[in-house]
């Protein structure tokens, strides 16, 4: 006689149904400042957020910037419910004596590779600028806007640490086409161009220990990632971020 729970078996190799585990994740103490948990835990207080985002703004754009109000994990909708919204990492507004916003800076760790990641800058673009006048206000008084994305693969296969990005008049490149707008994309492995201030940003993004806080401003950062990394409290949040990514992991197979 056959056994009939046989015939009810599933056709399917075990292996199948269930993926492959994801490879452990790095313990707290490994992650680095490109990691997404720890670059945002290091942001969450506002204080520190200013500490690290002058940091990055002042040895990538080279300008001395002061009055910084940052937010972080900002969040700008779609124009309706059906359009793309936006999660920015680190979004900062310089501004003036009278509070007025004169420049914006939008800074994004990225560490997985983006394919579009040229477009992806011109959409947020848009829709932070969608965001910056208000009504029956000049466009002249549309504050200037860098978005700095950190990147540990190159972009554009230059091996450069800096690549600067701005619109221009194709005819002629001597012609100044000034619309506010700079795309600032980081190579943390680059070897060309830059300052050695950026150099060292970049490396400690990349590897970031002791050993590579090698300035003042990267002692104060690596303070911040200390307490971090000591907090108990965040060693918790931490498993439990790296638990919901396994499962979104595993159910997207």
């Amino acid at each position: 006689m056959k056994n009939k729970s046989n015939n009810l078996l599933p056709i399917y190799k075990r292996e199948d149904h269930f993926p492959t585990p994801s490879p452990a994740p790095k313990p707290l103490e490994e992650l680095t400042m490109m990691d997404s948990f720890l670059f945002e835990a290091a942001t969450e207080d506002v204080e520190n957020a200013k500490i690290i985002a002058k940091s990055i703004i002042e040895r990538t754009t080279g300008r001395t910037v002061n009055n910084l109000v940052v937010q972080t994990q900002k969040q700008l909708k779609g124009i309706n419910t059906n359009k793309h919204g936006i999660r920015m990492d680190v979004y900062t507004t310089e501004t003036d004596e009278n509070s007025r916003s004169t420049c914006v800076y939008d800074i994004e760790p990225n560490n997985y590779y983006e394919k579009d990641l040229p477009r992806r800058n011109r959409f947020y673009q848009s829709l932070i600028d969608s965001k910056l006048l208000p009504t029956d206000t000049p466009f002249s008084q549309l504050p200037d806007i860098f978005s700095i994305w950190i990147l540990p693969y190159d972009p554009f296969n230059d091996n450069r640490m800096l690549y600067t990005v701005k619109n221009k008049v194709e005819e002629n490149n001597q012609i100044v086409y000034n619309d506010g707008s700079t795309k600032l994309f980081l190579y943390t492995k680059g070897t060309k161009g830059g300052s050695k201030e950026l150099k060292d940003l970049l490396t400690y993004f990349d590897n970031t220990t002791l050993t590579n806080a090698v300035d003042s401003d990267l002692l104060r950062i690596q303070k911040i990632v200390d307490s971090v990394k000591a907090d108990f409290k965040e060693r918790e949040r931490y498993m439990t971020y790296e638990e919901i990514l396994y499962y979104e992991k595993r159910d997207s197979h």
